[in-house]
């Protein structure tokens, strides 16, 4: 077991069908869908690497191995452009991963989050983050880089929360807290899993952004099931806070869901508007279509 404050793990449960998206899923993995011209999935592990990640878990259904080949080397595109367009070849270049440092990890049935974290425990010693690239953060300081401080002043699991509407808190797990450490981190006492209005203790929301102790695996080695007979991180974080803290955080950023069209296209116009590259034209568009001028 490595020292428990060594974050170098990071689990990308991406074996989703992406349902939400059919029928461009059928052929492409959402991940793989860009924001503007840079994919989920490379947001996510771009993120991962600014937090001093090293090892890559990727959790994928045998039909979405593209998702962790599109950090390896592309050696035919690469000659190509060295000989014809040298300006793209650090745009593809400078998100390699080393060959050492990908895993890739069946999961050959959708169990469930809790199940996708499960698959990847071989190579799981220590603690480790789990990021979702469905959910999209623009921040100043990575997110992940945010949880893992947290971690490591209180060595204890942490998760990434927001703030969401009553009408939304059936989509979440949300967590109950009565016991707030700061204005942004608190001790979460209980978590219920896509309530009812009425049953839900909050309007904070798990996002998808984990930094977790190694006792997490072995409640998931448990096998527990929950919600719709699948295996649940929610459930395994539940019987956690019953022998050690867990504790939330409400992360600084920006963030979208694009696990769902609007979400996405949200997260476009986002991104158009902060880049130079984009903000002018992305400007006249939206004055356009508010005036109904197409």
């Amino acid at each position: 077991m490595k020292n428990i404050e060594n974050i170098k793990t990071v689990v990308f449960p991406v074996a989703g069908l992406g349902s939400r998206f059919l029928p461009a899923t059928k052929s492409v993995a959402k991940e793989l869908f860009p924001i503007l011209n840079i994919p989920l999935i490379e947001y996510a592990v771009d993120e991962a690497k600014k937090s001093g990640i090293e090892k890559f878990i990727f959790v994928i259904s045998r039909e979405k191995l593209q998702v962790a080949r599109h950090f390896e080397t592309n050696s035919k595109l690469e000659r190509e452009l060295k000989s014809k367009n040298k300006k793209f070849l650090e745009v593809i270049t400078k998100n390699r991963i080393p060959k050492n440092n990908i895993f890739k990890v069946f999961q050959e049935r959708p169990l469930g989050l809790g199940h996708a974290i499960w698959c990847a425990r071989k190579y799981i010693d220590g603690p480790f983050a789990v990021v979702l690239p469905d959910d999209l953060v623009f921040s100043k300081t990575p997110c992940i880089q945010q949880l893992v401080d947290i971690y490591k002043k209180h060595k204890t699991s942490v998760i990434g929360i927001q703030e969401v509407s009553m009408d939304r808190v059936n989509q979440y797990g949300i967590i109950k807290t009565d016991n707030q450490k700061t204005n942004d981190i608190m001790t979460i006492q209980d978590i219920v899993e896509k309530p009812s209005i009425k049953r839900a203790p909050s309007n904070l929301a798990i996002i998808g952004r984990y930094v977790l102790s190694y006792n997490i695996i072995e409640e998931l080695s448990k096998k527990q099931t929950g919600v719709g007979g699948e295996i649940q991180l929610t459930d395994a974080l539940k019987n956690s806070i019953n022998t050690s803290r867990v504790l939330g955080y409400k992360f600084e950023g920006k963030r979208f869901d694009c696990g769902n069209v609007m979400g996405a296209i949200e997260a476009q116009v986002f991104a158009a508007l902060k880049e130079d590259l984009y903000k002018k034209d992305m400007t006249k568009i939206l004055q356009k279509f508010l005036k109904k001028d197409y």
